[in-house]
This record gives structure tokens, sequence and C-alpha cells, in this order.
């Protein structure tokens, strides 16, 4: 008989529940999220069935969960991954509705587990350059966040002490933001002038040194009124134009080591060759994807990114629609790198501007694109052969 085994996992302790086939309960606890209390209660319940038939099911990947996977794996278990959404709406259609608590979700987890075990997508073991991967991928999306905000927070404040400046420069580069750090207020740029300032970035490494001084100091002299808290405004615009800067530099050494993991990486090659995937996409690709086998088809792959179109049909209404779900992360490397490849290649410019023609809006036209390069990627992995232009993408 095989039993179905739920995991509700948590941060300090997870809530285990085992079924038989008829869904009964077997087993219900709270387990510790310590090695030693996972070793025993998988030995607990190993012991309640010596045929070794059994499924586990988790409803969290990675963090909380990442010694529970590698337990669970190195002891040879079969386990598969429902997402916490999929939880949170399954329990509504049980006894007790919105009513939530540990036990309850492992409940519902395993007897999802047990009426669709084999329509979920396995957890497998990943290897170490793809786990390190994950993780880098994952920390560059954050400080490319924070430094989103920051520019912004950056863009405010320098608009209330020096607005001739904020409209004048490209806060994203490095030249703007050390002169910046360095003179926030119009009398400090008119107090320096233009050759103590060029000198000046010229000793930082500035590009077009001359020029950028020059600029400042013409619309410094532009202004003469002092605004508002003027001094506190342009110290924090030269203490966050110094964040912005030190997180460059990290992304930067990042992006070194995220290309060579990518080169490195056979399949990253593969990735590389196809027009508009560029280093960091590939990266996130392979990050989030790690084995494609496990979609089974270009089809379902292309609907779990959300680029496939949905199928809304009910009594004599049937029509299709943009998906509004799917892996946030994929979708965005598809669209991304399907707008790059319009820009950059031929055919892709061809495929994209033949469904303009059809009375297809800008980004649908890109989603049509994306998904057809679904195709195309899904044959380049499976073969491990590299793009090439020879047929054009089909309609």
């Amino acid at each position: 008989m095989r039993h179905y085994v739920g995991f509700d996992v948590g941060k300090g302790a997870h809530w285990a529940c085992v079924l038989d086939a008829e869904g009964e309960v077997i087993l219900s606890r709270e387990v510790r999220a310590t090695e030693e209390a996972l070793q025993a209660v998988c030995s607990e319940i190993a012991a309640l069935d010596v045929s070794g038939e059994r499924v586990v099911g988790i409803d969290l990947r990675g963090g909380p969960a990442a010694l529970l996977e590698a337990v669970l794996l190195e002891r040879g278990e079969r386990v598969r991954y429902i997402p916490g959404t999929a939880v949170n709406k399954a329990r509504e259609a049980y006894a007790g509705g919105e009513q939530k608590s540990d036990e309850r979700d492992a409940f519902v987890i395993a007897d999802q587990l047990r009426l669709r075990w084999r329509s979920l997508s396995e957890v497998r073991i990943r290897e170490e350059n793809i786990a390190e991967l994950r993780a880098l991928v994952a920390y560059r999306r954050d400080l490319v966040q924070e430094q989103t905000r920051r520019v912004t927070r950056l863009r405010e404040l320098l608009i209330g002490v020096f607005p001739g400046l904020e409209a004048a420069l490209d806060l994203t580069k490095k030249g703007p933001l050390l002169a910046v750090s360095l003179v926030a207020r119009p009398a400090a740029a008119r107090r320096l002038g233009e050759a103590r300032l060029t000198r000046w970035l010229e000793a930082h490494g500035v590009y077009s040194a001359r020029k950028l001084a020059g600029r400042i100091v013409a619309v410094a002299k532009a202004q003469h009124h002092e605004l508002p808290a003027a001094e506190t405004k342009a110290a924090l615009v030269a203490e966050i134009a110094t964040e912005v800067l030190r997180t460059k530099e990290r992304i930067a050494t990042l992006d070194e080591r995220l290309a060579e993991m990518v080169e490195a990486d056979p399949q990253g090659k593969v990735l590389m060759s196809l027009p508009g995937m560029g280093t960091i996409m590939s990266a996130e690709f392979l990050a989030e994807v790690d084995d494609l086998s496990r979609f089974g088809s270009p089809d379902r792959f292309a609907a779990a990114a959300g680029i496939a179109p949905v199928l809304r049909s009910s009594g004599s209404v049937s029509y299709r629609r943009r998906a509004k779900r799917g892996n946030r992360v994929l979708k965005r490397v598809f669209y991304q790198s399907a707008h790059c490849a319009v820009l950059c290649h031929e055919q892709s410019k061809t495929f994209y501007q033949r469904k303009r023609s059809e009375g297809k809006c800008h980004t649908q036209a890109v989603i049509a694109l994306a998904r057809r390069r679904v195709n195309v990627l899904w044959a380049m992995l499976r073969d491990g052969t590299f793009y090439e232009d020879r047929v054009p993408l089909a309609a």
C-alpha cells in the first residue's frame, strides 16, 4: 500500500502528515527543523510501510526547506513539489473552509499528493553549480531592485536642491554619480569651478571629465537660489550616490562570475547562441529551469512560463487570452530576450513585423515571438546544438 506524506514547511519546525491510500490519517505531528529530528521522523515514516512505496510532498523549495529536501533526497524518497498558492486554494475545498493551521496544511498537501502526485513536478538533487548559480542570480536581482530604489530616491533629493543638475545628468552612470557625491549644491559647484572639478573627475577615472564638469558648472551658474534644507539634502545625495557606486561595483563583480559559470556550462553555451539571450538572461534561465526534461514538452514549458495563450471556453463562448500566471522569472527572460532579438536579429524582426501587420500590438507580437523561441530553444537544448539561421520562424 502506498503512503502519502505531506510536509508543511516552517522556519523552526515542520508539520508532517501521513495518509494511506484511502485518505486516512496514520501520523500527524510537528517536527523540529533539525537534521536529527528530520532523520528520526523519516525513519518513523519508513517503518509504517516496509514496502517503501510512498510519495512525499513539500510546499516550499529552498530556504527553510533546504535541509528537509537534502534529508529526503539523501534517503532516496520520491519528493514532489506542491506550490503554496495551490495549497491555499485547495484548502478552501475542505471542511473548515478558510481556517488555516500547520496541521491542516500538511493534511491538504498529503491529500493533494494522493489525488494527483503524478502530475506534480519532481524535486531532484541540485548540482553544486546550479545551486550556486541560483543563489548568485537571486542576490543580483535583489541588488538591482535596491539600486533602482536608491537612484529614484537620489533623483528626488537632488531635484529639491539642484533641479538643473538632476535634469542634466544620467544618474545611472559612474561620472555623474561621482560628480553629485562632490557637488550636489549650485554654490559648491560654482565655488569649485570647472578646472578643479575636471581635475578631480579625471583623477577618479571619469571619461569626458571636462565636458561633464562644464555642464555641471553651467547649470550651477543658472541657479542662485538656495532651496530649503539644501545642506542636509546635499549630504544625503552624496551618501546615496556613494552607495549606488559601491553597488554598481558589486553587480559588475557578480556579472563576471555569472559569465564564467554560464560559459563553463554546456547548456549555457547553447543558450548564448540564441539571438537576444545575453549572459544574465542565460544565467537566470539555467538557475530557474535546472532540469528541462521535467516539463515534458515545449508546450508545457511555455505554459509553465506563462507565455502560452490560455483557453477560456464555457458554453457557446470560447476565446484565448494572455496568461496571467506562470513563472515570473522565465516569463521575463523569454519576453526580454525576444524584445532584444527584434532589435538585433533580422529573422526575429521579420516575424515581429508580420505579427504587427496582422493587427497585434507590440506586446502581443513580442509574446508571439517569445512563444516560438521556446520551441527553438527546446530543440537546441534537447539536441545540444547551437542556433543557426536556416529556416524562418513559423507563423
